[in-house]
């Protein structure tokens, strides 16, 4: 009977001797430590001040449907209808606090149109950049400090002007990666 169990007996050590092998690591990770550096920078958020509002200056009340005034970001007026009649043009002109070397995404959206007009084709300057469209896929800057965003559009009639009616808007967004 002494026979039949050391084999048995010695069976089961190499069972579990090999079962051993497969639970050890194969190395020592703790041997050789490595070290690993994290930096992280927090952003600040980026602030948007107004300075001035977009300006179509006093416009005729007939304005008819289709005619339009555009106001680019430099404030150059376009009117092919000659129906400004005076008062101040000017393109939107906003501050912007952004942290630098940060990119960014302006983007006009939200546009409420006015009563006898719509607006569109927003155009955006920013820093003295040039001039993109910044509604739809907005306008992107890969990488900015704080500056001035310059904005213009065009102002279409629809035929239907009130006077002292000024009641249009937009918002703008600056979001950044």
């Amino acid at each position: 009977m002494n026979k039949l169990r050391q084999p048995r007996n010695g069976q089961i050590l190499c069972v579990t001797a090999a079962i051993m092998a497969l639970l050890l690591p194969a190395g020592h990770p703790a041997a050789n430590p490595e070290t690993v550096a994290v930096r992280v920078t927090f952003v600040d958020p980026t602030a948007i001040s107004e300075v001035n509002a977009l300006q179509f200056g006093s416009l005729n009340q007939n304005l008819a449907n289709l005619e339009s005034v555009t106001v680019a970001p430099d404030s150059a007026v376009t009117d092919p209808a000659d129906r400004v009649e005076g008062g101040p043009q000017a393109a939107a002109r906003l501050s912007v606090a952004a942290t630098p070397g940060q990119a960014i995404t302006i983007l006009v959206d939200a546009v409420v149109p006015g009563a006898g007009y719509s607006l569109a084709d927003f155009r955006c300057n920013y820093n003295a950049g040039s001039d993109a469209a910044c509604d739809g896929m907005g306008y992107s800057e890969s990488t900015v400090a704080s500056g001035t965003l310059l904005v213009g559009a065009t102002l279409t009639g629809d035929g239907t002007a009130v006077a002292d009616a000024a009641d249009g808007s937009f918002q703008v967004t600056v979001s950044y990666q």
